[in-house]
């Protein structure tokens, strides 16, 4: 029997759905208006009021929020700016984005929101991963502003989950630990779940047949990528669910037990997926931005706020049951992060799944992308997965790589062989595009 928090919102017919989120989301724009002077303001130049939304398609009058607009008013009105709803005062915990794209965007949490609102939002996701309170769950991550699995942990906690701290250790000190705990469930980045998993391979340490059956990733695209996923469950022997989220405007995606796509939480978020060009939505199927509102959040609530990330949605109910939609693919890719060459548009997680399907290399890569009208060829740098590999071998290796992008992503990159060991690792995201002249 399949495991739900909320059998009640997470098997809602779609009509059901719209007509509460439409609810909340006029309840949530009428407290931003009276609580943030930012959305006051907001709303106000755009001549829009909660009355103006009497259905879901009115949503479209409301305008976005950015990144952008969040930072300058952080820069204007510092520490926390003027979006959010309650004063600085009533923060209770404080994070900040990882800052990968330029300044971090502080975030304040108010107790009700760390408590009630973070427990029920990674209810959801425990439950869909099938962990209870049996299980014993290893955290590699370090003590920080960084909001990444602090909410997972919290919600664990609540639900009497044993949680074992892995922070201020070494990557061999934590393997370790994860198998005289007996941890049964790890949180962490794709390229750091990998990377334990190929240094406990040179350790000796037998993760397949260790205690750990479940292996949740989040903080990058990679862990619906197909090859990612399937090497994730090799090396660990475990199943491998997504987790989708950012500080800014916290966890809303997670993955069930069927794995066929990551589910997006509408029963706290309202989500859109629309043209990166004309802002107008986009069928099923097709790839789209993702804007999301938070429809429970107190603190900092942010509605239509541009994610940047690029999904493809599919409303079809679950083998799991549940009705909540799915990001077929979970996160394809970052706006900023897609880029075109030679008149494709490319995402990189999309050549991470073709070079993880050649043994003969490395889980390691690097995008090596020239400036446009440079004359110059995008480049990916790899690295053999073994030592004695023959030239022969490695030859016939990147001709199917070759292969497998040209007739999929119809470009004809160079590939670098390098060292082994050459190319950089990372515990945090990976940062693995390189802009070259």
């Amino acid at each position: 029997m399949v495991k739900m928090w909320r059998p009640d919102l997470e098997s809602l017919e779609r009509e059901d759905f719209e007509k509460r989120q439409l609810k909340l989301f006029r309840k949530r724009m009428k407290y931003v208006i009276e609580k943030s002077p930012f959305y006051r303001r907001k709303f106000k130049e755009a001549g829009v009021a909660p009355q103006d939304i009497k259905s879901i398609n009115d949503i479209q009058k409301v305008p976005f929020t950015t990144k952008a607009e969040l930072l300058k008013s952080q820069e204007e009105h510092p520490i926390f700016g003027d979006f959010p709803c309650l004063p600085p005062e009533a923060a209770c915990r404080v994070f900040q984005t990882s800052g990968t794209t330029g300044t971090p965007l502080k975030v304040p949490v108010s107790k009700k929101d760390w408590f009630k609102n973070y427990f029920e939002q990674f209810s959801y996701y425990i439950y869909a991963y099938g962990v209870d309170s049996k299980d014993v769950a290893f955290f590699p991550f370090v003590y920080g502003l960084f909001v990444a699995w602090w909410g997972m942990q919290a919600a664990m906690e609540q639900h009497g989950i044993t949680i074992v701290p892995g922070g201020g250790q070494s990557s061999e000190v934590r393997l370790k630990s994860i198998v005289d705990w007996g941890a049964t469930v790890v949180c962490g980045t794709p390229t750091y779940i990998i990377y334990l998993g190929e240094l406990a391979q040179k350790m000796g340490i037998d993760l397949p047949n260790s205690e750990v059956r479940i292996v949740v990733t989040a903080g990058e695209p990679g862990a619906q990528v197909p090859a990612t996923k399937s090497l994730v469950e090799r090396l660990w022997g475990a199943k491998n669910y997504d987790d989708i989220g950012s500080t800014e405007i916290t966890n809303f995606g997670f993955e069930c037990v069927a794995q066929q796509g990551t589910h997006l939480n509408e029963a706290m978020f309202l989500p859109e997926s629309l043209d990166k060009d004309t802002g107008k939505p986009v069928g099923q199927g097709e790839v789209g931005e993702l804007v999301l509102s938070n429809l429970c959040c107190e603190t900092a609530p942010l509605l239509r706020y541009k994610t940047g990330d690029l999904v493809k949605f599919n409303y079809d109910r679950c083998e799991c049951g549940r009705t909540f939609l799915r990001m077929i693919g979970g996160v394809i890719g970052r706006a900023d992060d897609m880029f075109h060459f030679g008149g494709v548009n490319i995402f990189p997680s999309a050549i991470e799944n073709f070079v993880r399907q050649v043994p003969e290399f490395s889980n390691e890569y690097q995008l090596v992308v020239p400036r446009q009208g440079s004359g110059k060829k995008l480049k990916i740098r790899v690295e053999p997965a073994a030592a004695d590999m023959s030239g022969d071998r490695l030859q016939r290796a990147v001709k199917m790589l070759l292969d497998s992008i040209a007739y999929n992503v119809k470009i004809t990159p160079d590939v670098e062989v390098t060292e082994i060991g050459s190319l950089p690792r990372f515990e945090g995201k990976a940062r693995r595009i390189v802009k070259a002249d």
